[in-house]
């Protein structure tokens, strides 16, 4: 007999009466009968949703391959000629929307003249990464603990600068975060799991756990005047669902300090230098004052991630919750009836790059995102089949601004700078814009750049590798030493897309000398390469010249 497709009723009755209580059960945080998308996904493996939805489908690979489709929804509503899909479904809506992003970035940028440069030329045979991508065994479980981090990050993100988080100031005045010992302590404790012979260095060091708690004191915030740091970090994780990776307060600080492999000037601890030539560099929030700025402000942060081999950066990760997935998108600031559920297709990336590879974006939600109930976790290296945070489905690759083509000329070459000042004290890169340009800004007072936006964090770098920027410059004081996890995965990350990245000299920069750079190094200058780094060169040494 002849399977018809179900009604509307039948559609509406199963869903509320298995699916929500599933949710509840498995899943304490799902309180909303809208689900999350990470939610409705971990449902997908579950057998009971799956038996009471098999009026439509009849196993959970199918049931993915519904949610997944690009025209998942689309495909839904044809399926069963129903308007009320959407209506009680949104979940699934929600989660198709994740997964659609890339389909949607094609289409945004499909016959539009513009200097972005993304094409989908993978050889996947579902859009993934190519099968006989360099390094693609060490990026698969990289990329999901970068995935998982950034899902505290965005889960932590203030909504405007005037929210409040709690955190520290360390002993270099610089701020720090639950949100940066979260995702340091998550990261490098999964990349222990599965690379127990490499060193990790990253910045944060559970010291500063220890330090005078500041924000976190209002009913409404992450955190609250009578836990400690440690406690709030815990309630994070707990509230993500990794305390199956960290269960406590021990565990979390040993997780931290797994990056501590470097002395206060930057060397490695004595005996490293001899052990793995493979080294991990982790900048868990990069651009924490970006990440305080607010989502309402724009504010950019990326989680960076970088595998060095020999000093040099061979792989890089570029987790950037807050960055628009279209490079056609130049409003970065959230509007105020934005929210995750509404921007799941239209915010949030992560760039990979592996030498000899390219440079690809990829969608910053997994096809079917997997939560701690989906992975059985244990002290060996996990199966990266079963863990869909280390999917590369919907890989698109990317390229710099082409020198060639003219669209953008190289007296018009846009600059990607900082906000804040301490990136260039002197005010330099005006000096240098000015010489590629020809003039300043007069509609701005003393005269601005005339082709330029301002960002946090190494996200300048994605920004860069994808075609909306083609020049970057780094003009610190004289005397501060680069932390290279502030800039090894940009450098991948660029040059893999076609660009280049060099110190003032044009020199390659050797990121194995430890935690820090070269103290010779008194720039950095990157750009899409070509006629454009010859011009950022030449104007950088005229004005040295005209001192």
């Amino acid at each position: 007999m002849a399977r018809h497709p179900p009604t509307d009723a039948t559609i509406r009755n199963k869903l509320s009466s298995s699916l929500l209580p599933a949710a509840r059960k498995l899943i304490p945080s799902a309180r909303s009968k809208i689900l999350t998308a990470a939610a409705f996904c971990t449902l997908s493996h579950h057998p009971s949703v799956v038996r009471h939805l098999s009026y439509s489908l009849s196993s959970p690979a199918k049931l993915r391959l519904h949610l997944n489709g690009v025209n998942g929804l689309e495909t839904t509503r044809a399926r069963y000629s129903s308007p009320h899909v959407e209506t009680h479904i949104p979940f699934i809506y929600q989660s198709t929307a994740a997964i659609s992003s890339s389909s949607r970035l094609h289409a945004s940028i499909g016959g539009t003249p513009d200097s972005s440069s993304i094409t989908n030329d993978t050889k996947g045979n579902d859009g993934s990464l190519p099968l006989d991508y360099p390094r693609l065994d060490s990026l698969k479980p990289a990329l999901s603990a970068i995935r998982k981090a950034c899902r505290i990050t965005s889960y932590l993100q203030p909504i405007t600068v005037a929210s409040k988080i709690s955190g520290a100031t360390k002993k270099d005045s610089s701020p720090v975060t639950i949100g940066d010992f979260s995702a340091q302590a998550l990261v490098l404790n999964l990349l222990e799991r599965n690379f127990e012979e490499d060193i990790l260095i990253a910045e944060e060091s559970s010291a500063d756990i220890e330090e005078k708690k500041e924000g976190g004191d209002d009913d409404n915030d992450v955190g609250g005047p009578s836990s400690s740091l440690a406690d709030d970090i815990m309630g994070v994780l707990e509230t993500c669902g990794f305390t199956s990776y960290i269960s406590n307060v021990e565990e979390l600080k040993r997780s931290i300090d797994l990056g501590q492999t470097y002395l206060w000037n930057g060397d490695l601890i004595p005996g490293l230098e001899e052990g793995s030539d493979r080294r991990w560099c982790l900048d868990p929030i990069d651009g924490t004052r970006g990440f305080l700025r607010g989502k309402r402000e724009g504010g950019q942060y990326c989680v960076a991630l970088t595998l060095i081999e020999d000093g040099v950066p061979v792989m890089g990760i570029l987790g950037c919750p807050n960055l628009p997935t279209s490079p056609n998108e130049k409003n970065y600031k959230w509007s105020e009836d934005e929210t995750e559920g509404t921007n799941q297709d239209t915010r949030g990336c992560i760039f990979v790059a592996s030498k000899g590879g390219g440079t690809y974006q990829l969608p910053l939600n997994a096809p079917s995102p997997s939560t701690a109930t989906t992975i059985q976790v244990t002290n060996e290296k996990e199966d990266q089949s079963m863990d869909e945070d280390a999917s590369t489905e919907g890989a698109i690759r990317i390229h710099t601004t082409s020198d060639k083509d003219n669209i953008i000329p190289v007296n018009q070459a846009r600059f990607c700078m900082g906000v804040e000042t301490y990136g260039d004290p002197k005010g330099e890169c005006r000096t240098i814009a000015k010489k590629i340009h020809g003039a300043l800004d007069p509609s701005v007072d003393g005269g601005g750049i005339l082709y330029s936006r301002r960002m946090d964090s190494q996200v300048k770098y994605g920004v860069l590798a994808r075609g909306e920027a083609e020049i970057f410059v780094r003009l610190p004081k004289k005397s501060y030493v680069e932390w290279i996890w502030d800039h090894a995965a940009g450098r991948i990350v660029i040059e893999e897309a076609g660009g280049i990245q060099t110190d003032i000299e044009g020199e390659r920069i050797n990121y194995g000398l430890g935690a820090k750079m070269d103290s010779n190094v008194d720039g950095i200058l990157a750009s899409s390469g070509g006629a454009f780094h010859d011009k950022l060169l030449g104007a950088y040494r005229e004005m040295v010249k005209e001192r």
